[in-house]
């Protein structure tokens, strides 16, 4: 099969120390919107988000690649593992071939890919140092962290290719999943479906440890699929509502969430069509 060739424009990308909200309409059929923001103790300490989104589109527009990474906050800086997978992932997704896509044959090659990341993404890992003024007992603690455990965390990326309004080809989407970042997909006959979690999943990608869990895929084409809703666990008690909520609605509700004991990093990405064909062919 021949890879997808052409250079990829970046449309939305987190920034690990402050909010981020993009809406942008990339054609007349399609936008997109990405809402990041820190918890509390993240925001009152300055710590990094720990969430991390990023999605692309070629050059020519008939292809979406994208992922959204929530980093593991009981592992070493989960937020290295969340950025440092969710770039290399969308490059794999980026260099898919650009039609017969069969989901056994993509789970397998991702399973392999990631695994070829792990020593690479530890020793970058490795390559930042522990604050001079780490207390030694503290130290020796997150040495071993780094060492025994690495940087974690769970993602659920996709490739969607978009076919031209006059095209006979139908238009395809790849999704892939490892742990609990979920995504709701809408369809024109108003029934809908859920892929990724389920919430108390343990599964995910590790820098120290490797894959824990089994890689999973989708591949949809060919019916009504219009609109893609993808966030982290920080918002999982409204995930199913976030297409009903407007910015400021959302704006609104993250700041309520924040108020309550458990919050935690939130990250949405969405797009949404006027009219694109989507249909469930195959699973692994």
């Amino acid at each position: 099969m021949q890879a997808s060739e052409g250079t990829y424009l970046s449309l939305a990308e987190t920034n690990h120390m402050t909010e981020t909200q993009v809406g942008l309409t990339i054609n007349p059929l399609l936008s997109l919107r990405l809402f990041s923001t820190r918890c509390r103790e993240a925001q009152t300490q300055e710590l990094r988000n720990q969430d991390y989104a990023l999605a692309t589109l070629l050059e020519d527009g008939s292809r979406l690649c994208f992922c959204v990474c929530d980093g593991v906050g009981s592992s070493y800086q989960g937020d290295f593992a969340a950025r440092y997978l969710g770039q290399h992932l969308v490059q794999w997704l980026q260099a898919l071939p650009a039609q017969d896509w069969s989901a056994p044959e993509l789970a397998a090659d991702l399973h392999t890919q990631l695994l070829n990341w792990v020593a690479q993404a530890q020793a970058e890992l490795c390559e930042y140092p522990i604050p001079l003024e780490t207390p030694e007992l503290l130290r020796e603690v997150l040495e071993n962290l780094r060492e025994t455990y690495g940087s974690e965390t769970v993602f659920f990326g996709g490739c969607i290719t978009l076919a031209a309004p006059d095209s006979e080809t139908p238009a395809t989407a790849f999704f892939c999943w490892m742990g609990n970042v979920l995504a709701h997909l809408w369809f024109a006959d108003t029934t809908s479906a859920t892929l990724g979690g389920p919430l108390e999943s343990a599964d995910g990608w590790s820098t120290g440890r490797g894959l824990r869990g089994k890689v999973q895929v989708r591949v949809l084409a060919q019916a009504d699929f219009h609109q893609l809703f993808i966030h982290t666990d920080g918002l999982a008690s409204i995930g199913p509502a976030l297409r009903e909520l407007d910015e400021a609605a959302l704006q609104s509700q993250a700041r309520h969430l924040l108020t309550l004991p458990q919050n935690d990093d939130m990250t949405m990405l969405a797009f949404q069509w006027s009219e694109l064909p989507f249909q469930e062919e195959r699973s692994d």
